[in-house]
């Protein structure tokens, strides 16, 4: 079983990771998301959506959204928001990987937020990824992949720290970039009163060259690289690398 498939990892960590906020950040960066591209929308594919924060943001303004992840557990919770919501009619939440879910010429817009790229253990299962989703987009389509450059790693990489949350739990984060830097791996230890929950992950992560590459050589037209959602230039300073590739067969 592969680390993203635990759903022990998810369901210990979930509170971390997917507080209320992080669901108000995502409906705030839709908007963002949406000014990236420059063709009309209807139907959108989330690739590892999770607790559904962007595609639930996503369906609240009337698209067609589909959402899949390995997560039964973040399914659940991403199913319990948008039956609250009355969004089951809309949001369409499927339990798959980026690899084996296929859906060709469906999708004006395919979305990858929040690191949730490179989890697959070669790069060419990685390329797999991007050669899917250029096939799941209609004749006009675009691809926005939001995560961490490497070289945003490589600046704020530390070999030990911790973040203390509202409850008394504690998060200890151990980082490291393996593989000639190919490789982002983390240990998370999780201490909750006298207990503590240990889970380890990692995935590829690339400069803005190398996934320009990949995106051309799964077919996309155009690919631009930002700093950020607003589309401010990349640069070392970035906290964030944001992707935009286009795919337009006229």
């Amino acid at each position: 079983m592969s680390w993203y498939e635990d759903d022990k990892l998810w369901e210990k960590f979930y509170s971390c990771m997917f507080d209320e906020e992080s669901f108000l950040l995502a409906q705030q960066q839709i908007p963002e998301v949406l000014s990236l591209i420059n063709h009309d929308i209807s139907s959108v594919l989330d690739l590892g959506c999770g607790p559904g924060r962007h595609c639930i943001a996503l369906a609240k303004m009337g698209y067609n959204v589909t959402g899949i992840d390995t997560s039964k557990y973040l399914l659940s919770k991403a199913k319990e928001k948008s039956l609250d919501l009355s969004l089951d009619l809309s949001l369409d939440l499927i339990l798959d990987d980026m690899l084996s879910y296929t859906k060709p010429n469906s999708f004006d817009l395919i979305i990858n937020m929040f690191n949730s790229f490179g989890y697959f253990d070669t790069p060419e299962e990685n390329q797999q990824v991007l050669n899917n989703a250029y096939n799941n987009l209609k004749q006009t389509g675009s691809l926005i992949i939001d995560t961490v450059g490497k070289e945003t790693l490589a600046r704020i990489i530390e070999p030990v720290h911790l973040t203390e949350y509202d409850n008394g739990d504690i998060r200890i984060e151990r980082p490291l970039l393996v593989n000639n830097m190919q490789v982002f791996s983390n240990q998370w230890v999780l201490i909750s009163g006298n207990r503590a929950f240990t889970r380890s992950y990692q995935h590829y992560v690339y400069t803005p060259i190398e996934l320009t590459t990949m995106c051309e050589k799964a077919g996309f037209n155009k690919v631009h690289c930002y700093g950020s959602l607003s589309a401010q230039e990349y640069g070392l300073e970035s906290d964030r690398l944001v992707v935009v590739a286009e795919k337009t067969n006229l």
